[in-house]
């Protein structure tokens, strides 16, 4: 036998598995709310910049029970009855799933309206209750399209990068603000799904990447789905098959030009992710194959040849759950939080939200021995795992997890299956006092134990 190099293979990340996919625009009326900045003088949209688009993924677990993954171009929600209630316990009870079957990713553009009735509070309101109806009725809807839809596919996973995010903590004097910090690096990883049908043909495409959707700020009516709308288009466009937009860990990155009262810089800001994309979807190789080391040819010097190689696809689906306990820091009352936020809160109207929303998480997270519980939801696809939670972690978390985890395919989801929605910053965001520390309902400390437990978990998944 000829010799050959020490490493004579480079393996793909596959996933052979049941799928389908629907989409569907979510637009609300002209006139809703939809600019929920602090500093905004009313909150009222005057037009549209982009669709807002809801997507829904199907897929046959290994048991025969349909899950589904639904990506929805929405802000937050802001309470257990109109998230877990309303929203995600009657979507899947049409369905007729369990709860825990359904992963609910959020984009969190900031340019769109509420999607709790308890935070339509501003000019528009009125608008609000329909567009929350009308968008739950259309979430039903594709996921029992995307189901009916189904089909063998192939997903082929690769690592991308995108420059996009940066580092959103700026010491600033005496206190850090949220905003472009130039002297540190955030996290580039990108993570894409190119799914195709058994012929080959594309069906849709997983994006997974973590940045807070601030392009357009308070100075700015258009109801907009930020950054991401310009990726959908670019990706879809290329591809002919709808993108699946999964926001990562964000809570410490947002882009660079942000807070803009241009559209066109959310538009310049998806080309980046969108371009991105498209540059990894063309590094993959063919679908179920990886590439493997042929031979030495002789040519002028010895060469080293490799080839396409056709393999077996993995086609595991599994999931599991479980409940983080961490310790939570000294919850403020009422009183305590006005007087702290008030002085740095643009309207008394948006203090008295920001009050109910912090009030809000609690329920159902908060427990009577200083603890909360932190859901954490675990789905393999294939060779690849998605790791889901309710917060905004900051993105150190994911690039650790992947760093201890090298030969994993490592989907984070932030913004998943709230309403908890709680920051999840590292020590030094404490050490800081930094925005998300002052937001987060979890002591110091929680984002390190959070991440020895997802770490344990993953070992034996």
């Amino acid at each position: 036998m000829s010799a050959r190099p020490q490493v004579d293979r480079s393996p793909s990340s596959l996933t052979r598995v049941n799928l389908g996919v629907s989409q569907a625009d979510i637009t609300p009326p002209v006139g809703i709310s939809s600019n929920p900045w602090g500093k905004s003088t009313s909150a009222r949209s005057t037009g549209v910049h982009r669709a807002l688009t809801a997507t829904a993924v199907a897929l046959q677990n290994s048991q025969g029970k349909m899950q589904f993954i639904v990506g929805l171009d929405i802000g937050w929600i802001g309470c257990h009855e109109c998230d877990v209630v309303k929203f995600r316990g009657r979507v899947t009870k049409e369905l007729g799933i369990d709860l825990e079957d359904l992963l609910v990713n959020l984009s969190q553009t900031h340019k769109g309206p509420p999607f709790c009735i308890h935070e339509g509070l501003r000019e528009g309101k009125e608008l609000v209750p329909e567009f929350i109806e009308r968008t739950i009725r259309t979430v039903i809807d594709i996921c029992r399209k995307a189901e009916s839809s189904t089909e063998e596919v192939d997903i082929t996973w690769a690592y991308g990068k995108c420059d996009l995010g940066t580092v959103r903590d700026l010491p600033v004097g005496d206190q850090v603000v949220v905003g472009f910090n130039p002297a540190l690096e955030p996290d580039d990883t990108l993570v894409v799904g190119r799914v195709t049908d058994l012929s080959g043909s594309n069906v849709a495409t997983f994006v997974n990447y973590g940045c807070h959707p601030t392009s357009v700020g308070w100075g700015n009516d258009l109801i907009s789905p930020d950054y991401v709308g310009r990726a959908r288009e670019l990706v879809e466009s290329a591809t002919g098959a709808p993108m699946l937009f999964l926001l990562g860990a964000c809570g410490n990155v947002a882009p660079k030009i942000q807070y803009a009262a241009d559209v066109a810089v959310a538009d310049k800001n998806g080309e980046m992710l969108g371009y991105a994309t498209l540059a990894t979807l063309a590094g993959m190789l063919p679908p179920a194959t990886e590439y493997r080391f042929n031979e030495v040819i002789a040519s002028g010097t010895a060469l080293g040849d490799w080839m396409v190689a056709p393999v077996e696809a993995n086609s595991a689906v599994k999931m599991n759950k479980i409940l983080a306990k961490l310790k939570h820091k000294e919850l403020l009352s009422e009183d305590q939080m006005r007087e702290r936020w008030a002085p740095v809160t643009a309207s008394e109207v948006f203090l008295s939200f920001r009050i109910r929303k912090q009030l809000e998480m609690r329920l159902d997270y908060v427990q009577p021995d200083g603890t909360v519980l932190h859901p954490l939801w675990f789905w393999r696809l294939g060779d690849a795992v998605v790791v889901a939670h309710c917060g905004e972690a900051y993105f150190e978390m994911a690039r650790e997890l992947r760093r201890r985890n090298p030969g994993m395919m490592l989907l984070f989801l932030d913004m998943t299956n709230g309403p908890g929605y709680v920051y999840v910053p590292n020590r030094k965001a404490y050490e800081q006092n930094t925005y998300q520390s002052q937001q987060s309902l979890l002591a110091p400390g929680g984002f390190e134990e959070m991440l020895e437990i997802i770490d344990r978990e993953l070992k034996t998944f």
